[in-house]
């Protein structure tokens, strides 16, 4: 009977035990637990200095329909409080991207129903209305099915390339992931716990795609698969080498593997590999062969991550 009061919940604040009545956690750092609400606010003076909300582990699967041989995919121990832009860098570090490109995080709507194809007519005019929403008339425009929960885009001001606002070229994509009824906001702006325990979005069954480089697409699909102890961004599992920047997409990639992979490549082969080990911008000396598609170092993004951290 002893052992069974030692292992119940107790209020941190009258040191109530939990018998007939459930005591309720803390919201944020889920680790105390209180009788009521008059418990917990005479408390907090005391709890607020260490009352710091768990980090999130989020498992990132980078194109887990098209590359699946061998998967890339990293999970992350992130803090809660980090914001969308500290998760943008986290993960170009954790695959190796080279940060050269546009990106969004969508917070997708699983109820939303997928566009239909558009006639030329259809397309024309829905380009024109995506004019009307970058010059902020977003009223005028007439309701399309809403797609996503949220949109959160980079802080860089939207342009057609190098040389005119200083965007990257791959930005001029940017209008077609616009969307009339798709709130946006800027990733420097909005913290993982504002979106990742917004009801409205799921909480817990949340499901956000972060696209990094609107010319090849690269999708990395985020689950949120747990809690951990407060800390940095830190990289946990993973698998396979990090995929070579500007490629031309997931087919491309998996002809690049490919290469590495023929007993005598041939010419358009041979220069493939030899782009990547000299000229990508995230080039890999080494390649992929003898079964380096396969590897990647955690002590390393490890070190990359405690670097970007400090």
């Amino acid at each position: 009977m002893a052992s069974e009061l030692t292992e119940q919940p107790v209020c941190a604040s009258c040191n109530s035990r939990e018998t007939s009545s459930k005591l309720l956690r803390c919201q944020k750092c889920k680790k105390v637990a209180y009788c009521n609400k008059t418990c917990q606010l005479s408390d907090w003076p005391s709890h607020k200095p260490s009352c710091k909300a768990p980090n999130y582990i989020l498992k990132i699967h980078l194109c887990p329909s098209d590359i699946t041989s061998p998967p890339v995919f990293r999970t992350l121990s992130c803090p809660a409080a980090a914001t969308f832009k500290n998760l943008h860098y986290a993960i170009q570090i954790a695959f190796g991207w080279a940060n050269i490109h546009t990106y969004d995080f969508k917070i997708q709507d699983p109820n939303a129903e997928p566009e239909a194809e558009l006639s030329l007519m259809e397309f024309v005019r829905r380009k024109t209305q995506q004019l009307v929403v970058t010059n902020k008339h977003r009223a005028a425009l007439e309701e399309l099915p809403r797609q996503n929960f949220l949109r959160i885009i980079q802080d860089t001001p939207r342009g057609h390339g190098f040389g005119v606002l200083g965007g990257p070229v791959d930005m001029m994509h940017n209008q077609d992931r616009m969307h009339s009824q798709t709130p946006e906001v800027l990733s420097s702006s909005i913290r993982l716990c504002q979106v990742f325990e917004n009801k409205e979005y799921g909480a817990g069954e949340i499901q956000v795609e972060y696209e990094y480089d609107f010319g090849d697409g690269w999708k990395h699909e985020i689950r949120i698969i747990g809690r951990r102890d407060v800390g940095p961004f830190q990289v946990l599992d993973g698998e396979a080498h990090g995929v070579a920047e500007d490629v031309g997409g997931a087919s491309a990639w998996e002809e690049l593997k490919g290469a590495y992979r023929a007993a005598n490549p041939n010419k358009k082969q041979k220069e493939k590999m030899e782009w990547f080990e000299n000229r990508a911008s995230n080039r890999d000396p080494w390649g992929l062969g003898h079964g380096l598609e396969e590897y990647w170092d955690e002590d390393e993004i490890n070190k990359k991550l405690r670097t970007r951290s400090a």
